[in-house]
């Protein structure tokens, strides 16, 4: 499970709970489609609760468990109002207060349906995913500020295509050396599947990443290499 506040972020997982600086970008690695779904579906009811703008790139059968466990924890969350009649949301609801509901609706994530928008035939093209993502960022900051959750599962990402591990690499390091501006509204989670991995692969995400989750713990790289100069280095490989 994630959970992000507005100048910190707190990962839980297994019975542990940390917390650690935003900005989030953050990598997990499973072996169980359900540790993917449960942390998703924490993080995500947290930002609709937040009034977060929530995103999620993952196939329908996931997303319906995201829902379901979203619907779950909005139908046992906080009274929706106080004595007075005031909700979550701070304003009064007049005199029929059960009429207000906090707003946790899970249908109101915004799913991305189609993933080959971000492809060039089979192969991932990282601008175009980069180019989604800062587009959204640009939407939320111009409608006040509010923040956007994007959590993307990799496998769904790439389906039936080959999964490439330079154009991968190229993305998550693009991740923090070009969204760096948008931080301060744009929360990413990017969550891989072990059986899908090269032990290589999982190495040189690590280097990059500050903080991931690896199975059941929480690993923080408190000298993570820097995202500009390994976008150059794999730029040079291309040559």
């Amino acid at each position: 499970q994630l959970r992000c506040f507005v100048a910190m972020i707190e990962l839980v997982v297994g019975s542990r709970r940390e917390r650690v600086p935003a900005p989030l970008h953050v990598c997990q690695f499973a072996s169980s489609p359900d540790e993917h779904t449960a942390t998703a579906s924490t993080f995500l009811f947290d930002g609709l609760r937040a009034g977060h703008r929530c995103v999620p790139f993952v196939g329908e059968e996931v997303l319906t468990a995201i829902r379901l466990s979203c619907s779950e924890e909005h139908d046992s969350d906080l009274p929706l109002t106080d004595e007075h009649g005031f909700g979550a949301d701070g304003r009064w609801h007049g005199d029929n207060p059960k009429r207000f509901r906090a707003p946790t609706d899970p249908s109101a994530m915004d799913a991305v349906p189609d993933a080959s928008q971000f492809f060039n035939g089979n192969s991932l093209d990282p601008y175009r995913l980069i180019a989604f993502q800062r587009t959204v960022a640009a939407e939320a900051r111009k409608a006040g500020g509010a923040m956007v959750r994007m959590v993307i599962d990799m496998r769904w990402l790439f389906q039936d295509r080959p999964f490439s591990m330079h154009d991968t690499l190229k993305f998550e390091a693009a991740s923090h050396a070009i969204l760096a501006p948008d931080a301060d509204v744009l929360a990413t989670l990017t969550q891989y599947h072990y059986a899908d991995l090269s032990g290589e692969f999982i190495i040189e995400l690590l280097k990059i990443h500050p903080v991931a989750v690896v199975a059941q713990f929480v690993r923080r790289n408190p000298h993570p290499f820097d995202a500009h100069r390994y976008m150059t280095r794999i730029l040079g490989r291309q040559k």
